[in-house]
């Protein structure tokens, strides 16, 4: 068992040890994994851009194929703010523009805005997780507090470059737990727990 402190510390450094080889390999994998996913039936698909420095997985290589698989589906980005912690989510079309925010996430600056409670799924980053579903982000809350708002039938996906931790220690009540999470080797479900 680690606390999410831990993992963080732990997570991050191992990400950033990989080789531009591991790197792409890793992401090639977790491609195939997710094009097992059955994803026609979802409308709203929340997603996220990687934070490249923090090396998370490639997410670009995810929506490339999913608008060319699934050109119905709707991509829906979010927009942070800072200062209420809270996400504004944006319906999303390639070729949109997008901005940099003070972490270095791209974000839309605008567009149609889409619920929460539209959505169907929500794709995770995240550091780590464990075998019971709980993940470890960056510590701000900002995900489990938009993911309390969704409706209670959206899935909540992770995707994972690494395989999850056997436990967290210190999860709490607010924190929202995963449904599934992606990873290069295979798609870990949790929604028996």
């Amino acid at each position: 068992m680690a606390t999410k402190k831990e993992l963080r510390a732990q997570f991050k450094k191992t990400r950033l040890l990989l080789t531009k080889e591991e790197e792409d390999s890793l992401n090639n994998e977790l491609l195939r994994q997710f094009q097992q996913f059955n994803w026609s039936k979802f409308t709203y698909i929340h997603i996220f851009f990687p934070i490249k420095h923090y090396r998370e997985p490639n997410t670009v290589l995810l929506i490339d194929w999913l608008q060319s698989a699934y050109p119905q589906i709707q991509l829906v980005l979010s927009k942070s703010d800072m200062e209420s912690l809270a996400m504004h989510h944006y319906a999303w079309e390639k070729g949109q523009l997008l901005e940099l925010n003070e972490w270095g996430i791209e974000e839309p600056r605008s567009g149609k805005v889409v619920l929460s409670e539209q959505l169907d799924i929500v794709l995770l980053p995240l550091l780590a997780f464990d075998r019971m579903g709980n993940r470890v982000g960056y510590g701000k809350g900002f995900y489990d507090r938009f993911l309390s708002t969704c409706r209670p039938d959206c899935l909540k996906v992770g995707l994972s470059l690494f395989e999850p931790v056997n436990s967290i220690e210190d999860t709490n009540a607010l924190d929202v737990p995963l449904d599934y999470c992606i990873t290069p080797n295979t798609i870990w479900e949790f929604k028996g727990f």
